[in-house]
């Protein structure tokens, strides 16, 4: 009995953080992440600190890619991933700008 409380307990810490997002905390400031929502507030052209002002949560990783490979001419990109969760997740690509700052040129949500 005691290990069957033990996995369910077990469990439920493990899947509780990404099962559908951080798990709501009473009186909690800010909301947790939303990557659907965070996507709805984003446009192309907007400039990277604005975008990250925007969604309102620091990225969690950056990387300099390729883009625009399957449109025929291939460019860097700088990738930005929000949001821990795979099922709840929101990737920003980041097109270089002649001032240097970089602006959104499109974005995904991963989200289950």
């Amino acid at each position: 009995m005691r290990a069957q409380i033990a996995i369910l307990v077990a469990a439920s810490l493990v899947t509780g953080c990404c099962a559908g997002g951080y798990p709501a905390v009473s009186g909690a400031n800010p909301a947790p992440f939303d990557a659907f929502q965070a996507g709805m507030k984003l446009a192309v052209g907007m400039p990277t600190d604005v975008a990250i002002l925007v969604i309102g949560s620091e990225p969690v990783s950056a990387q300099a890619m390729s883009c625009g490979i399957l449109a025929g001419y291939e460019w860097t990109c700088q990738l930005m991933k929000f949001g821990w969760c795979e099922n709840n997740q929101l990737l920003v690509y980041i097109a270089p700008t002649p001032d240097g700052r970089g602006a959104v040129n499109s974005w995904a949500v991963r989200k289950s």
